[in-house]
């Protein structure tokens, strides 16, 4: 199973990063892969995983909860599509479940935060796009050329 190397991941990391702090967090280089072995990283305790007691050919996903300077949760993620041994990176916002009523005082401001957490999300990927990493939408717009090819559009 193709693992992105350690390089990548740092790059990946060090994109999302410029991009969601104004500085860099100080205890983040202490979670991430400082050796070759990405599948014991992955597999260790820095990393959460779906499913979490899977053994590593059948983890769906990995990732890393890095946050943002408005929200503490939102994460890395490293995914495989189905029917791949590809993983492509992602930004999971985490924020979905997040809901308050139209008529609370929280509304719009959690309105704000998820509007926020697109936007990073968003800068975050096409980042990573232009700098070489696959991405769940580069992934998907590949996926969707080879369709049209195969079919001679």
């Amino acid at each position: 199973m193709p693992l992105p190397s350690r390089e990548q991941i740092h790059r990946a990391v060090d994109l999302y990063l410029e991009r969601a702090y104004a500085s860099r967090p100080k205890d983040i280089d202490s979670r991430l892969p400082h050796t070759d072995d990405i599948a014991a990283f992955l597999m260790g305790r820095a990393v959460e995983r779906d499913p979490g007691n899977a053994p590593l050919d059948q983890v769906r996903s990995f990732s890393l909860r890095l946050g943002n300077e408005r929200y503490p949760h939102m994460k890395l993620r490293l995914s495989r599509p189905p029917r791949s041994e590809l993983f492509v990176f992602s930004v999971d916002a985490h924020d979905a479940f997040l809901h308050a009523p139209k008529e609370s005082a929280d509304y719009e401001p959690l309105e704000a935060l998820k509007r926020h957490n697109a936007a990073l999300a968003d800068a975050i990927s096409t980042a990573w796009e232009a700098a070489g990493l696959l991405t769940e939408r580069s992934y998907l717009r590949q996926k969707i050329q080879e369709a049209r090819e195969k079919r001679g559009l």
